[in-house]
């Protein structure tokens, strides 16, 4: 109030020596001139000193949020190194129980599990070593990385203390598997089947590792994934590669494009921004249909009712609302997360809204009313990823810890929402983005290591990873007949890759210095969008 007051005595005092001007031309006055004009000139510096000490504490604000997130990140990822360390040395007894059985008569099996659980080992310890050189801590990972080097040298000690007569035959065992097929391996009385992969492997011959089947979704199961190798595939028949021609760039935003939808009739692009609006596009024509802008903070999230009535939006400002988009009113504001909402699904039925927050929970909100109905998980960890089965009856999440979590949904609101969860496991790199296949088999996430990852709903089985950016993977998309990936990294790129054999069928280039914070895909699939950090979104078409 008193910043509108001054602004207001600031004109009036302009307008003062105006007048104060003429009076003194006319009467030769100059003290009729400069009294008006001096304060004026003093209301104008007082204003600017204001407008600048309120720019001032609005950037401190801002930097100590981004502050907060930074440390929270980092906290939760040394949490998640520490957990991958410790739950190392619980595998060793049962490798020491095994070795001091000299008088046990091992059969090909046996060794060759053994053989296979010490490369596991190798591996895990491995990826933590990779994940800890491409951290940006290095006051800590001095410590951690000596507690890798202890372990792999106790993994160097076990193999010293190999009997003479396990290591020929481990020896012998290797070349067998290497000279046969693998159906010709000793077969063990509860066989290991491996899953078949995404994406063809290196043709060159490589080693058969024994791969742990999850169980079925279990109440409370818990999946540790182990390290997934497949059998070279067949070469991959070459397929059509479609061109995409850039049709639109859409400029409106001032600041970053942090989500966009495509509604079901495939005419209108919404889009999310942190600079607190959503904008409504013509897709066809790029033309701007309206502008939403009730929020008080940064859009984070989009999700559209498949009705095309109902759009909902979160945001930095921890709340959800939600908008009658096709005449931009809106409907009703959602509170209830005491932290940034990330990630936003409708189920099909267009009936229930689901949110994922950086406040380590999921709840579930009755769309129609707005009516908080229950949590779906507390303590999930900060939840930067959800996705929902086409069926609606089980979500995946994901978030700074690395870990995928699925969970199977009640959305009745007089028992609990979730009464069944399988943990995926397998990687120590922080989760972007989540999609799931149209069938339901299967689910993908875009992670900071640039990889997508894909495990198998059904089973909880990492399938395979994808390097697919140099940067980390912001958004991940499923095609509607489920045959095309399309990724959104932070290296300025969308790259289309055909599911069945791995092939990258496209390059579309948004902007090199810019991130890609969003991508999405029309229901023809005819159509691309990807969202930029550069505060635009760009339309390619496919010819």
């Amino acid at each position: 109030m008193l910043n509108h007051r001054l602004q207001i005595a600031e004109y009036v005092f302009m307008a003062g020596s105006v007048i104060g001007w003429i009076v003194a031309i006319a009467s030769g006055q100059l003290i009729y001139a400069a009294i008006p004009t001096l304060v004026a000139l003093l209301l104008n510096l007082i204003n600017r000193l204001r407008l600048e000490q309120r720019l001032r504490r609005r950037l401190s604000s801002v930097m100590a949020q981004v502050y907060r997130q930074q440390e929270e990140n980092q906290i939760l990822q040394e949490q998640q190194i520490k957990k991958e360390i410790a739950s190392l040395p619980t595998q060793f007894p049962g490798l020491f129980s095994q070795l001091e059985a000299h008088n046990a008569q091992p059969d090909d099996f046996q060794v060759a599990q053994l053989k296979a659980q010490l490369a596991n080992l190798e591996q895990s310890l491995n990826n933590v070593v990779q994940y800890l050189n491409s951290a940006v801590l290095p006051a800590r990972v001095e410590k951690l990385e000596k507690a890798i080097a202890d372990s792999t040298a106790e993994i160097a000690r076990i193999h010293r203390q190999l009997p003479d007569s396990w290591k020929s035959r481990m020896e012998e065992i290797e070349r067998q598997l290497q000279a046969n097929p693998p159906e010709e391996a000793p077969t063990p009385p509860a066989k290991a089947v491996n899953q078949p992969s995404l994406f063809p492997t290196n043709p060159e011959p490589a080693p058969v590792e024994t791969q742990i089947s999850s169980p079925p979704l279990t109440e409370s199961a818990h999946v540790e994934t182990q390290s997934v190798s497949s059998a070279p595939l067949t070469e991959a028949v070459p397929v059509s590669q479609p061109n995409w021609r850039h049709l639109h760039t859409l400029t409106g935003h001032s600041d970053w494009v942090s989500s966009i939808v495509i509604s079901p009739d495939g005419k209108t692009l919404v889009s999310g921004s942190f600079d607190k609006t959503i904008k409504l596009w013509e897709l066809a024509t790029g033309t701007l249909i309206r502008t939403l802008s009730k929020h008080t903070k940064g859009v984070l999230c989009l999700a559209l009712c498949s009705d095309g009535q109902t759009l909902a939006s979160g945001s930095f400002d921890e709340t959800i609302k939600l908008w009658r988009w096709n005449t931009g009113k809106l409907k009703k504001t959602l509170t209830g997360h005491s932290g940034s909402v990330r990630s936003l699904t409708i189920t099909p039925d267009g009936e229930t809204l689901i949110s994922g927050s950086f406040d380590e929970t999921i709840k579930l909100w009755q769309l129609n009313t707005g009516k908080f109905l229950s949590d779906v998980a507390q303590n999930a960890g900060a939840v930067a990823a959800i996705a929902l089965t086409p069926d609606g009856q089980t979500i995946a999440s994901g978030g700074s810890d690395g870990i995928i979590t699925l969970r199977q949904l009640n959305t009745t609101e007089s028992e609990t929402a979730s009464a069944f969860a399988l943990t995926l496991t397998g990687n120590v790199s922080s989760i972007c983005s989540l999609a799931i296949s149209p069938d339901g088999e299967t689910v993908a996430a875009g992670c900071t290591d640039g990889n997508v990852k894909f495990w198998q709903l059904g089973t909880g089985e990492l399938l395979n990873a994808l390097n697919v950016h140099l940067e980390p993977v912001m958004s991940v998309v499923f095609s509607v007949d489920g045959e095309i990936l399309i990724t959104g990294g932070a290296d300025g790129t969308i790259k289309i890759w055909q599911l069945k054999t791995g092939q990258q069928l496209a390059v579309l280039t948004h902007d090199s210095a810019s991130s890609v914070m969003s991508v999405a895909m029309s229901p023809d699939s005819q159509l691309i969008a990807g969202a930029g950090a550069d505060g635009t979104v760009k339309i390619w078409q496919r010819e």
